[in-house]
């Protein structure tokens, strides 16, 4: 009988995290194990959090803000899915968002702190916004690709709902954190 080292089944659970990413997989072929979603945003948030400090003039309070992002993405899943009626989706759903946000975490910030950096350089400012639509538009079709599974719903559908959902936290998050002038 041979055991499955814990770090085997750990890089096979990321690589599902990438499929997931690349639209190879969907949230039904996470295991539906109830430690695989805190583990699974407690990477996102470790992940999301040293990234965010290694690019130290990202934003201020950017800790504040991952868990922020973190608590909304998960409480406006949760709601969603209730209200279609596939609340026992959630676990996987939830677990399968969050991985594929930790996968995306890197180009996303790395778009964050380009646009930020070259503010003032409108050749890099015009390559870096390039960048960021194009890993905003692949995260908008990845999170609708994972609610198309969670939801059968039309793909056209479940964008539109990825795309409220980040309009809505987005706005959210400047209301909160953004310094009122």
């Amino acid at each position: 009988m041979s055991q499955v080292q814990p770090r085997s089944g750990l890089l096979a659970l990321a690589r599902l995290y990438v499929d997931i990413a690349l639209w190879r997989r969907g949230p039904q072929d996470l295991p539906a194990v109830g430690i695989l979603l805190p583990l699974t945003i407690a990477a996102y948030v470790a992940f999301s959090v040293a990234l965010g400090e290694a690019l130290p003039s990202l934003r201020e309070g950017w800790v504040s803000q991952v868990f922020a992002d973190t608590a909304f993405i998960a409480l406006w899943y949760w709601l969603l899915l209730a209200f279609m009626g596939r609340r026992r989706r959630y676990l996987q759903t939830a677990a399968a968002l969050f991985g594929l946000q930790t996968v995306l975490a890197t180009p996303s910030i790395l778009s964050a702190w380009l646009l930020q950096h070259f503010a003032h350089d409108s050749v890099w400012l015009t390559v870096s916004s390039v960048y960021a639509l194009t890993i905003v538009a692949w995260t908008v079709a990845a999170i609708g690709h994972v609610l198309r599974a969670a939801l059968e719903r039309p793909l056209a559908v479940c964008v539109l709902l990825a795309f409220a959902q980040i309009l809505v936290e987005e706005m959210a998050l400047l209301a909160v954190f953004e310094p009122h002038r």
